[in-house]
């Protein structure tokens, strides 16, 4: 998602780093098109042992129907294309992927609402997957504000929804078009993202400690990709607490991790100008 114009204040209720969306997994074709001696045949290679049975359609007809619907790539089409899928094969296990296709084109087109809404509708059908639990997670969190009248009930949503796609981050099989490296930095940051999300709550409800502490949990996991936003957001927290040294400290870290024409730049360093007047020690080197 774009970041919009704000204030350092109010920093934190207005930007996300937005999730990609992780490609889909192979779909197997009907049992009845595949080779009767190989019942292993949809499982991609390196794929790790679980108990989630891989999704596969029952017959040929919704394997068709399903291919026909996925190759939408315009995000409203895709979704009336999913919604009647979802109504011609009722019991299909397919139904989640392609709502969770359609929310990633949302995301893409910068559309948070219709993002929300395909997540919970991905989780309608797949309760436990983690990518639409951290989509509505980060869609609920950062888009909650202190006027809303529902803004208790949607915060913990949003650290329910962060909480339980950690949990299941390992559920994800690895999809066949990326490395182990990459997947392995893909679910770091899903894990990076869930700590940001944790974050977001905690300072939208003035716990600055948790803030820091789930910020930096987040640029653990994320190291050496952790987004410019991370470390910003963390100065701006620092600075609530009254700890400017920290506070300089990250939002270098921003700086130093944004190009200058990048408007995360910009805030960045707005805010060390800000903290340079309010406790000029801190950008300065300890003494020996």
């Amino acid at each position: 998602m774009k970041i919009a114009t704000f204030t350092t204040a109010a920093l934190l209720l207005s930007a996300t780093m937005a999730l990609p969306m992780m490609a889909l997994p192979a779909i197997a074709q009907p049992q009845s098109a595949a080779p009767a001696n190989n019942q292993n045949a949809a499982a991609p290679t390196g794929q790790p042992t679980t108990t989630k049975k891989a999704p596969a359609p029952k017959t040929q007809a919704e394997y068709d129907a399903y291919k026909a619907a996925s190759a939408r790539t315009d995000p409203a089409k895709l979704e009336a294309a999913a919604t009647d899928f979802a109504q011609k094969f009722p019991d299909s296990e397919l139904r989640a992927f392609l709502f969770q296709q359609a929310m990633g084109l949302y995301q893409q087109a910068n559309n948070p609402d219709k993002t929300l809404d395909m997540a919970r509708t991905v989780l309608k059908y797949d309760p436990n997957n983690p990518v639409a639990l951290l989509t509505a997670a980060q869609m609920l969190a950062e888009r909650t504000h202190d006027n809303d009248l529902d803004r208790k009930d949607r915060l913990a949503e949003a650290n329910s929804d962060a909480q339980s796609a950690l949990q299941h981050a390992g559920d994800i099989a690895p999809p066949a078009n990326l490395t182990p490296e990459q997947f392995a930095a893909a679910l770091a940051q899903i894990r990076g993202t869930a700590h940001e999300v944790f974050a977001t709550v905690a300072f939208k409800e003035l716990d600055y400690n948790t803030a820091i502490k789930e910020f930096n949990a987040a640029a653990a996991e994320e190291k050496e990709r952790t987004d410019p936003i991370v470390w910003l957001r963390l100065s701006v927290a620092y600075d609530k607490n009254g700890d400017y040294s920290a506070a300089m400290d990250a939002v270098e870290k921003a700086i130093a991790a944004s190009q200058p024409e990048d408007q995360i730049h910009q805030l960045a360093e707005q805010e060390k100008s800000r903290l340079e007047k309010l406790a000029p020690a801190a950008a300065k080197p300890a003494s020996k």
